[in-house]
């Protein structure tokens, strides 16, 4: 039986505790360890970036009974100190892992992409056909996410090569907050099972981290995306706030319905004011913060899919053979 926390004191700020986490850590692994056995599933397929997230999942997969984790480092013009972290973690919780460095690979595409005749040359002939010369000024500006993008999904290939080789599963390293924010790159850093996807960052996940021995150098390392879509930037140089601040904005944004429904430019904006004066952040930093979460409100609806209703064909029940 799945056991649930204690509610905290009306007015009290959430945080959890020590023993808040090994209770989480405790129904994390009952309930993979219960969709494995429904599943008939053996191999567990994980990332190991030298992040925070992959440890945790590391450290959650590391002591199931019938589930035999396999961690995967997979370096991409990485940064060697993430690698040696990854290499850490694993030993920390006596993980088999496989290392596949994708840089090659990773320029291989770049080259055939960005090329007169590759994507980049055919595209632009394509938007010139549309008379769209803005967009095709704005290449620049987007090529290094879309650039980091295609790290992302040459990981998720390997990963799911492995899954297939093993009849796994890929686990899912993404979180609440990165989910809020819609940061994290669809068709690539996702996963079959999403242990941690509905736990905060800043709020909850280092102190389950925690409790489950993590390594201090995962611990301590600093948030990046891995993609180097801000060269040696750090996730709060993209998502606006630490994570433990981030988080504070999301849980009030969530609970003033801003994923739930429409809300129009001037409401929004009085909104990020009124959470600014609450909460003692920057009004800027709460408006991004909402902004991006209504921008990429599609990636948490994903994939949108019509009905038969929708398109007017009759309801499969109704249907005569």
């Amino acid at each position: 039986m799945i056991s649930t926390l204690t509610e905290k004191k009306s007015g009290a700020s959430w945080k959890m505790k020590s023993e808040d986490a090994e209770k989480i850590i405790s129904n994390i692994r009952a309930a993979i360890k219960k969709y494995y056995e429904e599943s008939s599933l053996t191999y567990a397929v994980c990332g190991i970036s030298g992040g925070l997230d992959s440890a945790v999942i590391a450290g959650l997969l590391s002591n199931i009974e019938g589930v035999k984790p396999i961690g995967v480092i997979m370096p991409c013009e990485s940064d060697m100190e993430a690698e040696e972290i990854a290499g850490i973690v694993l030993k920390q919780y006596k993980i088999p892992a496989i290392r596949l460095d994708l840089t090659a690979d990773y320029h291989h595409l770049m080259g055939h992409y960005y090329t007169s005749d590759g994507v980049h040359g055919q595209l632009t002939s394509v938007l010139n056909g549309y008379g769209d010369k803005e967009l095709i000024r704005s290449f620049p500006h987007c090529k290094p996410r879309a650039a980091g993008n295609i790290k992302a999904r040459l990981r998720m290939i390997t990963l799911y090569h492995i899954a297939q080789l093993t009849g796994g599963i890929v686990i899912s390293t993404d979180n609440l907050s990165e989910l809020c924010m819609g940061f994290w790159t669809l068709n690539g850093d996702v996963g079959d099972l999403s242990p941690i996807q509905y736990v905060l960052k800043g709020l909850e996940e280092y102190t389950i981290a925690k409790a489950l021995g993590v390594p201090k150098e995962a611990l301590e390392a600093v948030p990046t995306d891995g993609l180097d879509v801000i060269p040696g930037g750090s996730d709060e140089d993209q998502l606006g706030l630490p994570y433990k601040d981030l988080d504070r904005v999301i849980i009030s944004l969530l609970k003033n319905k801003l994923d739930k429904e429409t809300i129009d430019k001037d409401s929004l904006s009085l909104l990020s004011k009124s959470l600014s004066e609450e909460l003692g952040y920057e009004q800027k930093q709460v408006a991004h913060i909402a902004n991006q979460m209504m921008r990429t409100h599609f990636k948490r609806n994903w994939p949108k899919v019509f009905s038969r209703s929708d398109i007017g064909l009759p309801d499969i029940e109704e249907m005569e053979i």
